[in-house]
């Protein structure tokens, strides 16, 4: 036995000196692959996304960001190993999809050359597209990401506006410096701005608690106060685990937007699962936790304004049972007779593997006297709007566009509605849908890439209408428009509701009650702005005062005390932050709300000086 053994070791250790001795063998040579991407009418390189593909289905990837793909400006050249390749070129949704199939030989360079072909023009007839709730960094920071990478990906989704925000790479981020970096890279097709996803608020850093996510658009540089406007919408929302930060109202951090000529929109206001989470902030860790980002505020800034602008009826792509939800949700508004702008954005994330998709659902805005971010969010707000996570919808109500208003005096009026497959899709249009009243009044099959219909609407009362298309073979190829209002003769936007609340004043050490003065005051975020009225207080009062105030309270030899009719009620925070999904699509959940509005009781504490 112990000379097999010692056979077989020497076996091996021939074989290993023979293999030793025989000539490397060299490695086989690089195939070269040079490709141009040109815009077919201008015949210039055009900025696009590059997927190549090798006969086994494996994706070449540069950046793990992007994931499966390359960025590029137009062209582009790569050593490869020879053998077959599929290359598909994609630019937007406007653009139609190229593909190529190729053999790469060793050592011999392959060019390729591809004009890419506009399906529609949309800004020639007065519509653009942006996105704006991209993260530069979310804050996974797993992947490097730099401004040029946020550039040229805007670029090759054919976005004419990107507007970027928290947080961004750079050691000090102020609206100067963001400016700075985003002018330099940015062109007259595709214009680069920066804005927050704020309010971003968890009550008490509690993210079982969260009162909603906002994104918005066209913030003025500076701020009223000569303030950082960046740190004053960060300082009014607390994060997760920020239990001990000031708490305020979704609703101040609007006022805030507003009051810098900025429009704000909600998002993903039916978003939650359940994961991990505590274990900081004072918070015990619960492996499953109902985690929300749902927009439980909602409601109320409803009722005491609407306090924002619109929001995404469509968040990033794949959220299909949550934007069904929010669409029903924006239906439920309209229905009760608000108006409030149809939006979609991409939730993109740099610095997340896979998550660079600006664009991927994307809002485009009616601008017929041309492209400013000014104008955009003015007209974004206004209901101008159609979004889309591909799939391209045109409609014209009496030849207006969407958030027009119609007189509802039973006389007939034409909806025309054009409608394309998305560029990037393979397939076709599978069907539209006429809305009334949130409801689907006709449906519509399509066969083929392109549709135009007519479709004659009349109202004696107040109603509205949406148009909604779909690709075919995928349930995420979807677009929907803004709303078309019929108005009838005297009809009137719900009023905003207003607080009724029962105070007393008492001193904190001894519980007596104490002559004072209360007056209504607003939150600009965090910064105190004086209302218009004030009432004096013999001990106790009954004051009538706006949804959004604040009321404080001041006495001689007293400090004065602010109290919130909302933040400090805990009945009231207890019903907003406990709110279920599908509370959010119940109107009684704004019924209740109202009447907690009407009975608030508030008790000022007052401590001396």
């Amino acid at each position: 036995m112990n000379a097999s053994k010692n056979r077989n070791a020497l076996l091996v250790v021939a074989a290993a000196a023979l293999a030793w001795a025989a000539p490397a063998q060299p490695p086989s040579p690089e195939a070269t692959l040079r490709v141009v991407v040109r815009d077919a009418r201008t015949g210039q390189p055009t900025p696009c996304t590059i997927r190549i593909e090798d006969s086994t289905g494996r994706h070449l990837t540069e950046n793990r960001s992007l994931g499966k793909g390359l960025r590029s400006d137009g062209t582009l050249q790569r050593e490869l190993p020879g053998g077959q390749m599929r290359i598909r070129v994609v630019r937007g949704f406007e653009t139609e999809a190229a593909e190529r199939v190729v053999i790469l030989e060793p050592g011999k360079e392959t060019r390729l050359e591809i004009d890419l072909k506009r399906v529609v023009d949309l800004r020639a007839r007065g519509w653009h597209s942006g996105d704006s709730h991209v993260h530069m960094i979310h804050g996974e920071r797993t992947i490097l990401v730099t401004f040029d990478d946020v550039a040229l990906a805007a670029r090759a989704e054919d976005l004419q506006y990107l507007s970027l925000c928290q947080a961004w790479n750079l050691p000090k981020a102020t609206p100067e410096t963001l400016e700075q970096e985003l002018q330099k890279r940015s062109t007259a097709q595709c214009v680069l701005t920066w804005n927050l996803e704020a309010p971003k608020n968890y009550y008490k850093g509690d993210a079982g608690r969260c009162l909603g996510h906002c994104w918005n658009l066209a913030l003025e540089n500076g701020n009223r106060g000569g303030e950082d406007l960046i740190q004053l919408l960060m300082d009014a929302s607390a994060w997760d685990y920020e239990s001990d930060k000031p708490s305020y109202a979704n609703f101040e951090s609007h006022r805030l937007i507003h009051d810098n000529r900025g429009k704000v929109f909600y998002t993903h206001p039916l978003r939650w699962w359940t994961g991990p989470w505590g274990g900081r902030g004072g918070y015990q860790h619960q492996e499953k936790m109902r985690v929300s980002n749902m927009a439980v505020e909602l409601p109320l800034d409803v009722l005491v304004g609407p306090t924002f602008d619109g929001m995404d009826v469509i968040t990033g792509t794949g959220e299909l049972e949550a934007d069904e939800g929010s669409f029903k949700l924006w239906s439920m508004l309209l229905n009760h007779g608000y108006r409030l702008a149809a939006t979609g954005s991409s939730d993109s994330c740099f610095d997340r593997p896979g998550g660079a998709t600006p664009g991927a659902t994307r809002t485009y805005t009616y601008l017929p006297e041309g492209f400013s971010l000014p104008a955009v969010a003015r007209a974004t707000a206004a209901g101008r709007t159609f979004v889309t996570t591909g799939p391209i919808v045109l409609a014209s109500l009496d030849g207006q566009p969407p958030g027009a208003e119609i007189r509802a005096d039973g006389e007939t009026v034409n909806l025309e509605v054009e409608a394309w497959a998305s560029g990037e899709a393979a397939g076709d249009l599978e069907k539209l849908e006429l809305i009334r009243n949130g409801i689907v009044a006709k449906e519509i099959p399509v066969t083929g890439r392109y549709h135009r219909v007519r479709m004659p609407v009349r109202e004696s009362s107040d109603a509205w209408y949406s148009v909604r298309a779909y690709g075919r073979g995928d349930k995420r190829q979807r677009a929907i428009t803004g709303a078309f209002y019929f108005r009838a003769p005297g009809s009137r936007p719900p009023a905003p509701v207003p607080v009724n609340a029962k105070i007393r004043v008492v001193d904190a050490s001894s519980g007596q009650v104490v002559s004072a003065l209360a007056e209504e005051v607003y939150q600009r975020g965090p910064i105190v702005l004086k209302g218009a009225s004030s009432h004096p207080v013999d001990g106790e009062a009954t004051l009538t005062v706006p949804g959004t105030a604040r009321i404080r309270v001041t006495a001689p030899g007293y400090q004065p005390l602010i109290l919130s009719p909302f933040l400090d009620n805990p009945e009231l925070v207890k019903a907003v932050t406990t709110l279920a999904a599908e509370d959010l699509l119940d109107w009684r959940t704004f019924e209740r709300i109202r009447e907690l509005l009407s009975k608030v009781e508030l008790e000022f504490r007052l401590a001396r000086k």
